[in-house]
């Protein structure tokens, strides 16, 4: 066996040529450290691109954390809107539930309601809901089914979607051109697909606000037809003021001073003196005084042009400016003025021009 392998160099002219002898032991011992370091080195080499590739994911990562973060505040500042608005809806709710006199109310929960008969809805809604309560529906633009893929074809979604899209790309560096770079790598791909996720939370929010907001548009509208129906109602005067007797009605009379026909233009109510008079609707009294033929006489203004006159009275119970409710005691029967015996004169005028009163009176 040999011990030594000979090595000879030879020139490109073919002069001095050089020989070196090496034992096989030290040649395979060179050979086996230079596969060892190799190895090393391709390990070593595979372990950084490894750490660098890791370093690149965590810096990634980290980004797309902290852009998240800050997007589930933004979508919880929406949410907590949507929440205050639901909690209006809520109380307008229960307000229109009192007026209406309903007696269930919308659940959270899944427990069972007990639901009213359908006799009970039926005077709920003669008492609640007059023929033109039903506002007219506000005219919106169409939303698109959030539930069924094609919001994706609306313009606000779109619009969402490019805006997440450029948001992505400045937070990771890619500020120009992110339209081809975003497809380089699987990170950058995923990265991107949150933009997908974050403009159909959007869209979603949009819905149900814009939802929320004609909801409550359309329960105030309902709310307010009902307090006006409701403050009408009682505006109007449909109680006698008094108790007694019709001793002459609304309409052409021969006058008992002059002898002439003459209109007459209230109801002349015949009682004792010092019966109660009452006001038959809600107003605020805007004369309180004697006047000329009248004697003493009270002026109630009920709002919406009705105006009731109490004349011949005996005593002022309310001065003017005072605010009356329906059943007020105002004054008692008298015969002051132009009277041929104690009673009440009561007139009821719409914008100054005088009515039949008993066109009012429900009792």
């Amino acid at each position: 066996m040999n011990k030594y392998l000979t090595i000879m160099v030879v020139p490109t002219k073919g002069k001095g040529i050089k020989t070196f002898r090496i034992p096989v032991i030290a040649y395979r011992t060179i050979l086996l450290l230079s596969i060892l370091f190799i190895s090393l080195i391709a390990v070593l080499g595979y372990d950084y691109v490894n750490i660098l590739r890791e370093l690149y994911k965590n810096k990634h990562l980290s980004l797309e954390n902290k852009q998240l973060k800050e997007q589930f505040q933004l979508f919880q500042i929406k949410i907590n809107t949507l929440t205050h608005d639901l909690d209006r809806i809520k109380t307008l709710e229960t307000k229109l539930k009192t007026i209406t006199g309903l007696t269930y109310s919308l659940r959270d929960d899944l427990s069972p309601v007990t639901l009213p008969t359908q006799q009970e809805l039926k005077d709920n809604l003669k008492k609640a809901n007059p023929q033109n309560l039903a506002p007219d529906k506000p005219t919106s633009k169409k939303i698109l089914s959030p539930t069924q893929g094609e919001y994706k074809q609306s313009d606000e979604y779109k619009e969402y979607k490019t805006l997440y899209e450029q948001k992505i790309a400045a937070n990771f560096g890619l500020t120009t051109g992110y339209n081809y770079t975003k497809e380089w790598s699987a990170l950058t791909q995923k990265s991107f697909k949150l933009a997908d996720t974050f403009a159909h939370i959007d869209y979603l929010f949009e819905v149900n606000q814009k939802k929320s907001r004609n909801l409550e548009i359309q329960l105030a509208l309902i709310d307010q037809k009902l307090l006006d129906r409701d403050s009408f109602l009682r505006s109007t005067p449909t109680l006698m003021p008094t108790r007694g007797w019709i001793t002459s009605y609304y309409g052409p009379r021969i006058s008992p001073y002059s002898g002439r026909l003459k209109m007459h233009e209230g109801l002349d109510l015949g009682a004792t003196p010092g019966t109660p008079i009452y006001a038959p609707a809600d107003g605020i009294v805007i004369y309180s005084g004697t006047k000329p033929g009248f004697g003493k006489t009270l002026s109630i203004d009920h709002g919406y042009g009705l105006e009731t006159i109490y004349a011949h009275a005996k005593e002022l119970k309310v001065k003017k400016g005072i605010h009356l409710a329906r059943g007020d005691l105002i004054a008692e029967v008298g015969n002051t003025g132009y009277s041929t015996g104690p009673h009440l004169h009561y007139e009821i005028r719409i914008n100054g021009i005088p009515v039949d009163p008993l066109y009012y009176i429900l009792d």
